[in-house]
């Protein structure tokens, strides 16, 4: 399946061909950080992960640009990732948000990542503009006005890095394939009810920021 998703770039409007997503996870630069991940996620009921760093497929058409996403219950949650993407050659780095019911994950984690909606900005930049201070990048995730993430990109794998575990494990063809990049702590949980969220990916260095806000509104079953 081709999911065809259109960005904002420094050279105007660029139109990308996405054939095949994946989600990395417990992607931490050090160990402790990925340890600290972890803990974090026993304490709402996930267990360890089989494998360090994780790698989850993901149904392209769950990519989503939209301001408004829809989820089943109120047990998912958002987190905050660079998302890489290559594009005739090129690599393009933007702001994502991996949703994923936290139910079902402590169940069957790769059922949870599609589950949801996978939202990405509508605007991203060049990989090659951004690798000589890549480790400046901020992310963040703003849930109703209270930060819930924020941090430096270097607490996660380089580009690199995550392309070669990618590449290990999903075959070396990068053209064609969104890497979520897998996130950082999470301070709190957001409202089960509706809320607005704010991923933002922010480039101190060129004084930039890709900045996306959408609305998360869960359905409820009838019975």
């Amino acid at each position: 399946m081709t999911v065809d998703i259109t960005f904002e770039t420094p050279g105007g409007p660029l139109a990308a061909s996405i054939r095949r997503v994946v989600a990395a996870g417990y992607t931490g630069r050090t160990r402790h950080l990925v340890e600290t991940h972890i803990e974090e996620l026993k304490d709402i009921g996930i267990p360890p992960p089989p494998h360090i760093p994780m790698l989850f497929p993901i149904i392209p058409g769950l990519l989503s640009q939209s301001r408004q996403t829809q989820v089943l219950g109120s047990d998912t949650a958002p987190e905050v990732e660079y998302v890489i993407f290559r594009q005739d050659g090129r690599d393009y780095v933007t702001v994502g948000s991996d949703q994923t019911d936290s139910v079902m994950e402590s169940q069957n984690a790769p059922i949870s990542k599609n589950m949801c909606l996978k939202t990405v900005a509508p605007e991203a930049w060049p990989l090659d503009e951004l690798l000589d201070h890549w480790d400046s990048l901020e992310l963040s995730l703003v849930c109703d006005g209270k930060v819930m993430q924020q941090g430096s990109v270097a607490q996660i794998m380089t580009p690199a890095q995550l392309q070669a575990f990618v590449a290990e494990h999903d075959g070396d063809e990068d053209e064609g394939r969104m890497i979520f990049s897998g996130t950082l702590e999470m301070h709190g949980r957001c409202p089960g009810e509706a809320a607005e969220m704010t991923i933002t990916l922010s480039d101190p260095v060129r004084e930039r920021k890709i900045v996306h806000t959408y609305t998360v509104e869960p359905t409820v079953p009838f019975f």
